[in-house]
């Protein structure tokens, strides 16, 4: 009798959190700082310039320096590649045109007229974080050019997710205060309304949450949980006569 009531009391709170969590439904906060996301005009590429760090892969092309042309090096955890003829140089920290120009100038000591280009073939080394109702959860490379739209593109919001509330966050620079603001996804994919469509920032997060019902549903789940194990050890009288006559068969 004692576990009855003890489960009727869970239901009747299970209930009421059901009652007021539809109720709730739109109340969620809804963060402001749109000043430290949204620029005037909106830039073409982020601010800054990207420096170079492990474990991003680089391709160093030459027209007159074959030794080194359409050459791919990934940047070691040391901050250094090692090319043919050239050898070891420390990358990290430089950008793409800073390390053009050294290179250049280590090979005119074999070749005249050496040119040297850099490119980043593959970002690595620096991230943007998408959690949440998502599909594809995680850090995704941070190029520069990222977007909030884009980037929802590839992280692809699931049907349990509320797309009218996505949080954008970004950290200070001492890695604790943060800023916030919320986006309204469907409405920049239904109305095309992108005055929230963001440049992001390394190491940006974006979190979307789940929608009322997804919520909901994850509570009812938490609260059942201490249900489960008993309700699996409890046998139904067609399951206990099968497995009477199944005992009695090997019985024999």
């Amino acid at each position: 009798m004692g576990t009855w009531l003890r489960n009727i009391k869970r239901l009747g709170l299970l209930v009421a959190f059901l009652l007021t969590a539809l109720l709730a439904t739109g109340c969620a906060p809804k963060y402001t700082d749109y000043e430290a996301f949204i620029q005037d005009p909106v830039p073409i590429v982020s601010s800054e310039a990207y420096l170079l760090a492990p474990p991003d892969v680089i391709t160093v092309s030459s027209k007159r320096v074959r030794e080194i042309a359409n050459h791919r090096e990934q940047i070691r955890p040391d901050g250094r590649i090692t090319l043919p003829l050239l050898g070891s140089t420390f990358v990290a920290g430089k950008t793409c045109e800073q390390l053009s120009k050294e290179l250049s100038d280590k090979a005119k000591e074999y070749y005249e007229d050496a040119d040297v280009t850099v490119y980043v073939a593959r970002f690595a080394s620096k991230k943007i974080f998408v959690f949440g109702e998502v599909s594809g959860p995680g850090a995704y490379p941070y190029s520069g050019t990222n977007t909030v739209l884009d980037t929802l593109a590839q992280a692809q919001p699931t049907r349990l997710a509320d797309p009218k509330r996505v949080q954008i966050m970004r950290p200070s620079s001492d890695g604790t205060l943060r800023k916030r603001m919320t986006v309204d996804l469907d409405d920049m994919i239904k109305n095309g309304d992108t005055t929230l469509n963001a440049m992001l920032e390394e190491g940006d997060v974006i979190y979307v949450p789940p929608n009322p019902l997804a919520k909901v549903g994850l509570v009812f789940q938490q609260l059942l949980l201490p249900l489960q194990p008993a309700a699996s050890t409890v046998k139904g009288p067609a399951d206990i006569y099968d497995n009477t006559q199944m005992t009695a068969y090997k019985g024999k």
